[in-house]
């Protein structure tokens, strides 16, 4: 009787101990928030909404793929979207690219095109879950859990009956392993159509795993082939069905950019507009794809600038 008393009063203090915990927490953060302020992004930046309504108009309408979001530096763009995500319940894709600028602007310490397409690439592709991109020739590290328990089970029961059936190839041979064919051989009739399932869904397994196989060249002493591919200077060119592949597996509709502009180089945003015109145009899925680019006012001119997007939206800021 004494161990369960023991063990009830144990358990209410537990649960006391984390009621004073959670209470601790709640009203210290409350006070940490008056005393400091942090420099991410906040989702109040758009009281009115205006600069929503705007985005959400442009992401309805059918010929609006590209979206500017512009202003000068510290003017609020990404806070503005952090808004905007508020009311827009669809998950965006996110892609940020501020961990890649350079301290300084000396030639030495600038990103190259490759390293920006890289970064864009990764952030895409890794963003995902890897389970919706089982033919990506992007592998990444998947945790196992209750299919590959059943995996293995099922791998192991189709090598217990492709050896079981290998032990009677003579009786299969001449016919004798299927007769009678009828219930009473039943145990007979069930390794072998077992035997047979597995052996056409390890063929089938093999002949998926090889969409996913690229040849990166063959060298044969002085003779070297490779892709043609090989030579583009342009890794999202060079990847351009990953990309596909990608919008093909997943319900992204909303791809947000941030940070391209710092690098000043508008050919990632032409290579950027015709992948988005491509992936619009591609059978395979079935839903407008749009990009929101937050960028600076001065990255293109007037003229540049009303070809490449549909819809521009000036974020003007305020000094308080």
């Amino acid at each position: 009787m004494k161990k369960y008393t023991a063990s009830f009063a144990g358990w209410i203090a537990q649960r006391l101990y984390n009621i004073g915990s959670w209470l601790e927490k709640k009203y210290s953060s409350t006070d940490l928030q008056e005393k400091f302020v942090d420099l991410a992004p906040t989702d109040k930046a758009d009281k009115d909404g205006i600069y929503s309504d705007a985005l959400i108009f442009a992401i309805k309408n059918p010929n609006v793929f590209n979206i500017a979001l512009t202003g000068p530096y510290g003017s609020g763009k990404s806070s503005i979207i952090q808004a905007f995500l508020k009311t827009y319940r669809r998950r965006p894709l996110h892609i940020s690219l501020a961990t890649f600028v350079p301290e300084n602007n000396s030639e030495e310490e600038n990103v190259s095109r490759q390293e920006i397409e890289r970064s864009i690439l990764q952030q895409m592709l890794y963003g995902a879950d890897a389970n919706k991109l089982p033919l990506s020739r992007f592998k990444r590290i998947q945790s196992p859990g209750v299919g590959a328990l059943l995996k293995s089970l099922y791998i192991t029961l189709g090598v217990i009956s492709i050896w079981y059936i290998m032990e009677r190839r003579e009786d299969i041979i001449n016919g004798s392993y299927f007769t009678p064919p009828v219930l009473d051989n039943i145990v007979d009739l069930g390794f072998f159509s077992f035997a047979v399932i597995f052996l056409w869904a390890l063929l089938h397994y093999f002949y998926i795993k090889s969409f996913g196989l690229s040849l990166k060249g063959i060298s044969l002493k002085n003779v070297e082939i490779k892709p043609a591919c090989d030579d583009e200077t342009s890794i999202l060119n060079r990847h351009l069905d990953e990309i596909i592949y990608f919008f093909q597996s997943t319900n992204y509709e909303l791809v947000i950019i941030e940070d391209l502009d710092r690098f000043n180089n508008s050919d990632i945003f032409v290579t950027l507009r015709e992948i988005n015109c491509l992936v619009n145009a591609n059978a395979g899925v079935k839903r407008h794809i749009r990009f929101l680019y937050a960028l600076r006012d001065d990255m293109f001119i007037n003229t540049e600038r009303t070809k490449f997007f549909e819809f521009i939206i000036p974020v003007i800021p305020i000094i308080m």
